[in-house]
């Protein structure tokens, strides 16, 4: 026990990690309720003239990888730039499920659920629909979250200096961004919700100052 508290004491940052199980329970529960709270529906002309390509159900999956990387690179090798990571990240994603908790919504796909071939790649995106309904989608955090760990990624001076990892890692929040309305889990419109808000969490994130909370945190 003793070695815990010191580790706390010593590692102030993991404070910073309650919310991402917070954000679990509390995503679980809209996904189960949005529907039964008379839903406003998302969806516009532009969605219906995006095809469908399955291919894109790998770089919907890779957020998950990116996030946890991003995540986990950050909380141990740069402790002091977590405190921001989480005011980017953690931080948009609660602003999200703030938006949707208030104002449900859903993308409505009616006329885009069928699928033009039967493969692997399209099972796989049968599945993931069957796990994540088009519900809580209004900013899409798959764009938001994935835009934002590239921002974090550009602002640690040791990743930014790597340029193979920096644009491979914008490559792969391009693809995370467009596999959103390829794969018909967002509508275009979610997309840009999220993009007005990048430049809001950005500015209170890295601009703000926090001179108590930095100094706990560690933060330079």
């Amino acid at each position: 026990m003793s070695k815990i508290k010191d580790y706390v004491k010593t590692h102030p940052q993991i404070w910073l990690l309650i919310y991402w199980p917070i954000h679990a329970v509390w995503y679980s529960l809209l996904q189960q309720t949005t529907m039964g709270r008379d839903p406003l529906p998302i969806v516009c002309s532009l969605d219906y003239k995006i095809p469908f390509c399955e291919w894109f159900v790998i770089p919907y999956a890779l957020w998950y990888v990116q996030l946890a990387l991003m995540g986990i690179y950050t909380f141990i090798k740069r402790p002091c730039k977590f405190f921001r990571f989480s005011i980017m990240v953690a931080g948009g994603a609660c602003v999200c499920m703030i938006i949707c908790t208030f104002i449900p919504m859903y993308f409505n796909r009616v006329g885009m659920e069928a699928f033009p071939r039967d493969n692997l790649l399209v099972e796989a995106v049968k599945l993931i629909r069957g796990i994540d309904p088009p519900t809580t989608v209004l900013p899409s955090m798959h764009v938001y979250v994935s835009v934002a760990l590239h921002i974090c990624l550009c602002k640690d001076e040791k990743l930014a200096s790597r340029k193979v990892l920096k644009y491979a890692s914008l490559v792969l929040s391009i693809l995370i961004t467009a596999s959103t309305v390829l794969l018909k889990q967002h509508s275009i419109i979610d997309v840009f919700a999220a993009f007005v808000l990048l430049p809001i969490m950005y500015f209170l994130a890295y601009v703000v100052k926090y001179p108590r909370l930095s100094k706990f945190f560690g933060d330079k």
